[in-house]
């Protein structure tokens, strides 16, 4: 399993917090960090199609990645160090979410094996925060400056599927095309038009979770940013999966279970076991 979220910004924060509450994105009522909700992305890129899947749930960016802090040298340290999930988000089998994708079927996807898909969240109260799943290629990427532009771009990708909610009177999914412009869930592909490394995966797998974020608000914009990988309180990877169960497609978000000491003692046993073996085996030829 691989362990693989300015102006124009205010203005649609601006734009989310006065939507209703079936918005797609939301900030978190009596608070000023601009928390978004957390959002589940699909497509297939060959068929056109869009899926986006506001997260039925009442936690949003800073419940899991935790508050911001000033973009200076101590709080750059914090921002990273708060990136851990708190005790009390994490059940017994450290299930953080797990919920059927609804409306997320064949009657809107005809060929599961072409999606891509991924999850994300924003933060943009202060300096600008992505938490996004890791793609292929590795731990997320960014700048400075190109942060803020995938920031922005999530936000008017989330706000647009707003308009093409299936239920307006359940915050649940949306369907979309790819004529439908920035509200199509492919439209800023898995890079959000480069702005940021890849952040999808194939259905069926697992991958980690990664906070992104501003080194600072002005100046050294193309300074990388932060990078930190979303862990539990006691430093577990958080990992993403989606699977199907029941012919239903499910999204997970939980904490990876950390082998205990006796385990990795067993796996370096086996893995002597099958280097003598293989020993022998050469010195027999």
């Amino acid at each position: 399993m691989k362990i693989k979220l300015n102006t124009l910004v205010a203005a649609v924060v601006l734009a989310a917090s006065s939507m209703s509450a079936n918005a797609i994105i939301s900030i978190a009522p009596g608070t000023t960090t601009g928390s978004s909700e957390f959002v589940f992305s699909a497509w297939d890129v060959n068929a056109g199609i869009g899926y986006t899947y506001d997260l039925n749930w009442d936690r949003v960016f800073h419940d899991l990645a935790g508050l911001d802090s000033p973009a200076t040298a101590a709080g750059n340290v914090d921002v990273l160090t708060n990136a851990r999930v708190a005790s009390s988000l994490i059940g017994a089998d450290g299930v953080i979410f797990d919920q059927a994708l609804t409306g997320f079927s064949t009657a809107n996807f005809a060929d599961f094996s072409q999606v891509q898909w991924n999850l994300g969240a924003v933060d943009v109260g202060g300096r600008r925060r992505v938490l996004f799943t890791e793609g292929d290629s590795g731990p997320l990427t960014s700048t400075n400056q190109r942060l803020t532009q995938a920031a922005t771009l999530w936000q008017t990708y989330a706000l647009n599927s707003n308009g093409f909610i299936i239920e307006p009177a359940e915050d649940t999914f949306a369907v979309t095309a790819s004529t439908n412009g920035p509200a199509y869930a492919g439209i800023y592909g898995s890079t959000y038009n480069n702005n940021i490394t890849d952040t999808t995966n194939v259905l069926g797998a697992s991958t980690g979770i990664f906070l992104l974020a501003q080194t600072t608000t002005v100046g050294s914009q193309n300074t990388p940013a932060l990078v930190q990988q979303l862990l539990s309180f006691d430093n577990a990877p958080v990992v993403v999966s989606t699977y199907l169960q029941n012919d239903e497609w499910r999204l997970r978000i939980a904490v990876a279970p950390v082998p205990e000491p006796e385990t990795y003692a067993m796996l370096l046993a086996g893995l002597g076991l099958v280097a003598g073996i293989a020993r022998r085996r050469n010195k027999a030829a």
